[in-house]
């Protein structure tokens, strides 16, 4: 077999989680030759098991980290207009039992304690919901905060605890695919920078006089000739400089675990709105719903190894334990969890630190060219899902600066995806919807449950779509036409990508046998694979579920 022919890059992204892909994005606007590889798909790592929200960070006040609340809370201001199809506003409430607890606590931890705070009360809760308005109120998308005396919390809450002296009201936002938010990013630099690529499930195998191999899904080689390397494999981020020929230890990562419950009594009490509640541990612990299911978390471990993480069985113990306690007027059981998810936090090495008090803020050390390695690699450290295009913007501007490039677009009010030209007011989004009904022959029923969906981008599945299409089996809202357009257009290479990725059916607990080997169908016509790869992508897929998700299916 001959060698690959190199190819020359500005710069290689390797890891296509959240930072990876901003950072591509960022760097293909401003007309760079970039490829972004992933040994797994597209958002499949650390970034598709966040607690789907997009938040300033409220409990960072407690660590005084001022700069990143305050960032935190622009950013989720820039995504609820540049992502409106996939970042929307989440009311959120604070139960409060006591009303003076908790406040030199809170100063000792301000001051460097490493113990978290237990038991905030009233005054502490409301001087911090006052700062964090204080922070959002650049680029402000959402109402200030409130505070709702018991009374009134348990006419909106009945099965609350009755231990509550108060609750305090804000907003934040929730992100509902975080998974394709980080597809359309790469998709968005492919488009802004002709040349450039985005590769998912291609892994990279080491370094050589300056270049790179690669292997891609199917054992193809490819190697390329970088000038600049960003890595961003969050916790894997060791292992990859390891293949780059670079010894660091970077990464002290912890584990974040969730839940999601069948439990439309619960959904019923949220009616649309986050509880953001202290476990009995003092630990930070949050219930909303989510697709149709409620989305518990998070659970906070120190863990090394995230090819293996999970939820275990005491993380369920302890959610299920946290609901009773919370909301005694309802019953709660482990007969109730329809998927389970874990991810390692990409955190900096801190060593006798408590997890909860890491902080989240993010860094990018930077190793310069050796003779034995010609390319710099600069590694992304830490973070959060709602800093992430902050962070990219940041590691842009050091790698331009490096390369001697400039910048040239900024990329604060830059759109993603299907947010690029989506309808913000009732009245546009009628407009939209009866303009794509009429040009596409969909019902506008129909374009309006795309729009939710894909955004603006909803007119091309619209069109591919058409009149006469099928509901899958015990998922009739999502169509045989939309799998095969989202099969033929969105980079899929295996049957997870779409179950579990670039649709919700996973995570709102609606897989059944049928729903898979339907799409194993559809997806392989679209792709060309033959009987025996569905089959072996089915099983693939059963045993992803069963060991990283707690679903079991016979799928045989």
């Amino acid at each position: 077999m001959t060698d690959p022919v190199t190819e020359d890059l500005d710069v290689l992204v390797i890891g296509a989680g959240i930072n990876g892909a901003g950072v591509f994005r960022d760097l293909c606007a401003q007309g760079l030759k970039c490829m972004i590889v992933d040994k797994g798909d597209f958002g499949s790592g650390t970034s598709a098991a966040p607690s789907r929200l997009i938040h300033g960070g409220l409990k960072y006040l407690e660590t005084g980290e001022f700069r990143l609340v305050a960032e935190s809370t622009y950013e989720r201001n820039l995504l609820l207009k540049n992502a409106a199809h996939l970042v929307r506003p989440l009311p959120t409430v604070i139960p409060i039992q006591s009303w003076t607890k908790g406040v030199w606590a809170a100063l000792r931890t301000f001051f460097g304690s490493t113990t978290a705070p237990r038991s905030r009360g009233a005054l502490l809760v409301k001087a911090g919901l006052a700062i964090y308005d204080f922070y959002g109120a650049k680029a402000r998308q959402m109402p200030r905060h409130g505070m709702l005396g018991r009374k009134q919390a348990l006419a909106q809450f009945p099965a609350l605890t009755p231990r509550i002296v108060a609750v305090g009201t804000y907003y934040d936002a929730t992100v509902t695919a975080p998974e394709r938010l980080v597809m359309e990013l790469t998709s968005d630099g492919v488009a802004m920078s002709p040349g450039s690529e985005a590769l998912n499930w291609t892994a990279v195998h080491g370094q050589k006089d300056g270049t790179v191999s690669l292997r891609g899904p199917d054992g193809d080689r490819r190697t390329v000739r970088p000038r600049f390397v960003v890595n961003a494999a969050g916790p894997w981020i060791d292992k990859v400089n390891a293949l780059l020929g670079l010894d660091t230890r970077l990464i002290g990562g912890t584990k974040g675990s969730h839940i999601l419950l069948d439990h439309p009594s619960l959904l019923d009490q949220l009616d649309g709105r986050m509880i953001y509640f202290e476990g009995d541990d003092g630990r930070i612990l949050l219930v909303f719903p989510f697709h149709g299911k409620a989305l518990v978390g998070s659970t906070d471990i120190p863990a090394k190894d995230p090819d293996a993480v999970i939820c275990t069985e005491a993380e369920t113990d302890y959610f299920i334990q946290s609901l009773r306690d919370l909301l005694p007027g309802l019953q709660f059981d482990h007969d109730q969890i329809v998927y389970a998810y874990a991810g390692i936090r990409p955190l900096p090495n801190s060593e006798g630190v408590a997890p909860g008090l890491i902080s989240r803020d993010h860094s990018a050390p930077l190793d310069p060219a050796t003779p034995q390695r010609e390319f710099p690699v600069m590694s992304l450290v830490g973070g959060k899902w709602t800093t992430f295009r902050a962070f990219s913007a940041e590691v842009s501007d050091r790698v331009l600066a490096e390369l001697g490039q400039p910048r040239q677009h900024p990329t604060d009010e830059m759109p993603i995806g299907g947010g690029r030209g989506m309808p913000l007011t009732p009245e546009a989004r009628q407009d939209w919807v009866s303009g794509v009904a009429a040009d596409t022959g969909v019902a506008p029923d129909r374009v309006a449950v795309l729009l939710d969906r894909y955004g603006t981008t909803a007119r091309e599945v619209a069109a591919h779509e058409g009149r006469d299409t099928i509901g899958l089996p015990d998922a009739p809202d999502v169509s045989d036409r939309e799998v095969d357009w989202i099969a033929r257009h969105e980079a899929v290479v295996h049957l997870s990508d779409i179950l579990l990725r670039r649709t919700s059916l996973a995570i709102s607990g609606r897989l059944t046998p049928a729903l898979c080997r339907a799409v194993a169908r559809i997806a392989g016509g679209a792709l060309g694979w033959d009987q025996e790869r569905e089959q072996e992508e089915l099983a693939d897929l059963a045993t992803l579920l069963s060991e990283r998700h707690g679903v079991r299916l016979d799928l045989r």
